[in-house]
């Protein structure tokens, strides 16, 4: 029986040079790699990203295996996409635009897992004036992810207990008892909602309210400098799209 694994694709706590990075410079720094995979017309200019890419890695000290553990999903899509791509476009194209679409993913993931759920919606609040509403909802939505895995992993276990495994039988029969899953969970989504909405009122949470920081973000030097030398790689991977 398949358990989903509610660690996949989560904070990973390190002492590393990519996790100490402010989070508006993370976020900067995916918008201008995600910016170099689209202007790599070729192998030859998709090299650049993919040393970010390998650099980033090597910073982050997160285990490589990690990282291919969460993107295990998206490559299945990823080939799958691939291969229908086969069908209108050259081998070449499509496996460049795989590659670029996997630097991508890779990417976010090496994001996600160096940058806690409130640094990084800070940083999106901060670095580019997202609205509070906007900001509590993105926060709420990621701390539930892990809450709902967890929630029907315990669901899961308990229905294939009395009989009900989505992992075996003829198709139909696996529709039929997701059923048994997706009810039970969204009832239990419903309920810690509600909780939640509840916690909130209690503490008097007033979104229109200024909320002040114990800690401010702020760039040292160290972020400066590393945010230079994306935006320099950005350029000369925007020069070389419009020469060559």
């Amino acid at each position: 029986m398949y358990i989903y694994d509610v660690k996949k694709g989560r904070y990973e706590d390190r002492s590393s040079f990519i996790h100490s990075l402010d989070p508006r410079v993370k976020l900067y720094s995916l918008i201008a790699d995600i910016l170099m995979c689209i202007f790599a017309k070729n192998f030859l200019l998709l090299i650049i990203p993919f040393v970010i890419l390998c650099l980033n890695i090597y910073l982050s000290q997160v285990n490589v295996t990690s990282y291919l553990r969460s993107l295990k999903g998206i490559t299945i899509i990823l080939v799958i996409g691939f291969l229908f791509n086969l069908l209108i476009v050259p081998f070449k194209s499509a496996l460049l635009l795989l590659l670029k679409l996997y630097i991508m993913a890779f990417l976010c993931v090496i994001l996600v897992k160096t940058t806690t759920t409130r640094d990084l919606l800070r940083g999106m609040k901060k670095g580019f004036g997202m609205k509070e509403e906007m900001a509590m909802s993105m926060t709420v939505a990621l701390i539930f992810l892990p809450v709902l895995g967890n929630e029907m992993n315990m669901i899961r276990v308990a229905q294939a207990a009395r009989g009900a495994d989505i992992t075996e039988g003829s198709f139909a029969a696996r529709i039929k008892n997701s059923i048994s899953i997706i009810i039970p969970l969204f009832r239990k989504t419903i309920n810690k909602a509600e909780k939640m909405a509840d916690a909130m009122d209690i503490r008097c949470y007033d979104s229109a309210e200024a909320h002040t920081e114990i800690d401010k973000l702020q760039m040292d030097s160290a972020d400066r400098i590393y945010l230079i030398i994306m935006i320099a790689f950005l350029i000369l991977m925007t020069a070389m799209f419009i020469l060559l």
